[in-house]
This record gives structure tokens, C-alpha cells and sequence, in this order.
């Protein structure tokens, strides 16, 4: 992991999704594991099986996703802006389709879990989760255009951000 408990804007919002979202996040879904109270629904048609299943399929996916996108990026991986490490710019599998997998995998998961669970909390968890997670990935991509240059302006007119 690579945010401290420094007041910049960066440690700010990395702390915030990798810490506080996923504890608010999985204290929810415990308490609605252990009440079986889903609340408030945000619309109908979130009570629907169907809904509840597609967003099971699209967490499969998203989890498969996710774990080959970090298993490409091997020992390159890192959780927020690492400024003391250099490490290589990986452009190969999913990385040819996205600069940016694991965050789309994280993003598709919890859209995924809106399906599934459809409350007005959940319904927060992910506004809050979307605009943490676009401005914590423009931090990432001001720190690659810093250590690879050229060559991630190349890759950046490639690959577009999300897909």
C-alpha cells in the first residue's frame, strides 16, 4: 500500500477507497448478512430475481477480471501512488484493453453489488466509490506520465481508460 497519513490531497482519497469505503461497504453487507434487512429498495426492479442474478454473473466476471489483471501486473502491482518504487509500464492483457482493469473490475463489482442489494445505501456506496475511484485513478496516471513519459503518452493514445 502506498498513502501514509499525510494530509495531501493524494493520501486523502487513497485512504478513503482503499480503507473507509470498504469498511463502510462491508459493515453494511455483514449487517445485511446477519439481519437479512435489505431496507429501502432505490427502484421496483431491484426486487426482482433476475436483477439479483445478473449482478451475481457480473461479480464472477468482475472478480475473474480483477485477478488476472493483477496477476499480469506481478511484482508491478501496487495499492495508490508509490513514488519511491519504479516499476515497469505493463500494456499486455487486459492492460491492452484498459489502462486501468483493476479499478474497472472494483468499479463493475460494486455496480454488481447495487444490483444485487438495490438499497439507497448501497446506492451511495457507489456514487461515493465512482467518484473516489475517478480521481484516484488520475493521480495514478499523472504518476506513470511522470515515471514512463513517452512511452505512457503512446500507450495512453492506445488504450483508452476504461474500455
Amino acid at each position: 500500500m502506498s498513502f501514509s497519513r499525510g494530509d495531501s490531497a493524494h493520501d486523502f482519497v487513497a485512504r478513503c477507497f482503499y480503507f473507509w469505503l470498504p469498511v463502510v461497504d462491508g459493515l453494511l453487507l455483514l449487517f445485511y448478512g446477519i439481519t437479512g434487512e435489505r431496507g429501502q429498495l432505490v427502484a421496483p426492479w431491484f426486487d426482482q430475481e433476475w436483477t439479483r442474478w445478473i449482478g451475481v454473473a457480473c461479480m464472477v466476471v468482475a472478480l475473474i477480471w480483477v485477478i488476472c489483471a493483477q496477476a499480469t501486473m506481478g511484482t508491478a502491482w501496487r495499492m495508490g501512488v508509490d513514488t519511491r518504487t519504479r516499476t515497469e509500464l505493463i500494456t499486455t492483457g487486459p492492460f491492452a484493453l484498459s489502462r486501468n482493469p483493476i479499478y474497472l473490475g472494483i468499479r463493475a463489482t460494486i455496480l454488481s453489488q447495487l444490483l444485487v442489494v438495490g438499497t439507497w445505501p448501497v446506492m451511495v456506496i457507489w456514487a461515493m466509490s465512482e467518484l473516489l475511484v475517478q480521481i484516484q485513478v488520475r493521480f495514478e496516471e499523472e504518476h506513470m506520465f511522470r515515471l514512463h513519459a513517452q512511452r505512457y503518452a503512446d500507450y495512453c493514445s492506445r488504450v483508452r481508460r476504461w474500455i
